[in-house]
């Protein structure tokens, strides 16, 4: 039984470590990779620099289209 709970908790583990991946590699690709018009590279690193310390708003934005991530964009740039 010992062993039963052992390999149960090495399951859980693993669903854990892919479940909390980190994201941020593939956060950055997504918000440099954008060009704007009228917005520099700068910028968007503000933007990565503010999404990846918001969990949340970072995961909303990974999910919006092109033209949602856009208006977003303007948005945070008028502060």
């Amino acid at each position: 039984q010992i062993q039963f709970v052992g390999e149960q908790l090495g399951k859980i583990t693993h669903a854990l470590e892919q479940f909390t991946e980190d994201k941020t590699p593939h956060l950055y690709g997504e918000v440099m990779s954008m060009e704007v018009e009228g917005y520099d590279d700068d910028f968007f690193c503000s933007v990565f620099d503010y999404l990846a310390s918001h969990e949340s708003k970072a995961k909303a934005f990974l999910a919006k289209s092109m033209k949602h991530r856009k208006v977003w964009l303007q948005k945070f740039s008028q502060g």
